[in-house]
């Protein structure tokens, strides 16, 4: 089999994957897997599922617990997003079936149904809880609003809906395990490259991703990389973020992909998940004012920077190794027949290339959390630094802090201005300049 295609088996290196790790912990970069002993990384497996299907198809709840069924039994850690539960039948006993399915499965292997996360939407809050706890245990679980719960129509129904759902969010927020996820998009720095769908979470960094996707995942905080005063040792700022994107790539080589849809993913978008945070501590050291747009200036700055080191690196990386399958896949000469027009296309194809092209669909994620200062209540006034979400290619919904100080209108108006934010980015790739 080919190496670099997407039919490459998967093959360990544990002595290799133990040296890169302790290289990462060195460079102050967390790994967000699992390594065993043998040197085999787990991935994250965002599933999702036709709820509809699997409660009226015996076929395919088969099929869905035969994946189920693959994932587990590979050690991975699962989260199931689960679609379309208001498609005939009630959306409750629909859920219940999907679940029964899942804690089924999850038993025959000998894993606790409470480790599998869920993501869902067309509940209220209160009745996924419920039902979640009924079937599978207390354990993760995810509400996915539509733009009617984000921005509220100015219907009195729409808006008496749009109260319920965010207060009982607002009560729930202490289980610590439901959380809200409305970034509905994944972008990439590359111009050549669309905005995809996120119907799935993943569940060990929560990044809000599309079905089926592969990722390999890094933590990084800033606030470790300045001194006292909040100024930033960039150099070894820079360093670390290079060697992100480089150990990112190797041990992309060496993950345990559980299903040929993953397998086939890795191959072609090699995403990488760079989680930068630690900017609210970055401010507070700064000793700026979350409210003084000067305080959002200076952390712009920051990660403005930090995405330019990244995206960098990774178009290093393309030219020293070879480009993102998916740009060779995108270029449009290939739907049109041999003759002048094909060659003119794949002309400009491939001068667009040269001056775009990257190694990595995805690099840099952020959480709406990391404008908060660490080990702390969250003080509502640092929601003035959300803009940050704006520089994402995608958005993680872990490290929630403290919100036991915070309002219901508090809580809900946070959410509503990240979502903002990540609407407005989107707007603004649709209409930037493109090459």
């Amino acid at each position: 089999m080919a190496v670099g295609s997407d039919h490459t088996p998967f093959t360990t290196g544990s002595g290799r994957v133990e040296q890169l790790y302790r290289e990462l912990e060195i460079a102050g970069i967390e790994l967000m897997h699992c390594v065993d002993r043998d040197g085999v990384i787990a991935a994250e497996v965002g599933l999702t599922v036709d709820a509809s299907a699997v409660h009226e198809s015996a076929a395919a709840a088969t099929l869905f617990k035969e994946q189920l069924f693959d994932v587990l039994t590979a050690g991975s850690p699962l989260l199931v997003s689960i679609l379309r539960l208001d498609a005939g039948g009630t959306a409750s006993k629909v859920f219940s079936s999907v679940c029964d399915c899942i804690r089924g499965v999850a038993l025959d292997v000998g894993i606790s149904p409470m480790t599998i996360g869920i993501a869902v939407s067309a509940l209220s809050p209160q009745a996924a809880w419920q039902l979640r706890c009924e079937r599978l245990g207390e354990g993760p679980l995810f509400l996915l609003p539509g733009r009617e719960l984000m921005c509220p129509d100015a219907t009195a129904l729409a808006r008496a809906k749009h109260e319920r759902f965010w207060l009982q969010m607002w009560h729930l927020r202490r289980t610590a395990m439901l959380r809200p996820a409305y970034a509905q998009a994944v972008a990439s720095q590359c111009p050549l490259l669309p905005d995809e769908v996120a119907l799935s979470v993943l569940p060990t960094t929560a990044i809000q991703a599309p079905a089926g996707s592969a990722w390999l995942s890094l933590r990084l905080d800033v606030s470790r990389f300045a001194d006292a005063s909040g100024s930033t040792h960039d150099g070894a700022l820079e360093q670390a973020l290079c060697r992100a994107v480089e150990v990112g790539e190797e041990l992309h080589e060496l993950m345990a992909w559980p299903n040929a849809q993953m397998r086939h993913d890795a191959w072609l978008n090699r995403r990488l998940a760079i989680i930068v945070s630690g900017f609210g501590d970055l401010l507070r050291m700064r000793s700026l004012d979350p409210c003084d747009f000067a305080a959002l200036q200076s952390l712009s700055a920051t990660v403005t920077w930090a995405q330019t080191i990244l995206l960098q690196q990774s178009r290093r990386l393309a030219a020293k190794i070879d480009v993102l399958p998916a740009l060779r896949q995108a270029d449009p000469s290939h739907a049109l027949p041999c003759g002048q027009a094909r060659n003119g296309w794949r002309d400009r194809w491939q001068l667009a290339m040269r001056q775009a092209a990257i190694r990595h669909r995805n690099i840099l994620v952020l959480s709406p959390w990391c404008v908060f200062p660490a080990a702390e209540p969250a003080d509502i006034r640092y929601a003035n630094l959300l803009p940050l979400l704006g520089f994402a290619d995608a958005c993680s919904f872990s490290g929630a802090p403290d919100l036991k100080n915070w309002s219901p209108n508090q809580f809900k108006s946070f959410h509503q201005r990240a979502w903002a934010v990540l609407q407005q980015r989107e707007l603004a790739r649709q209409i930037a300049e493109r090459i």
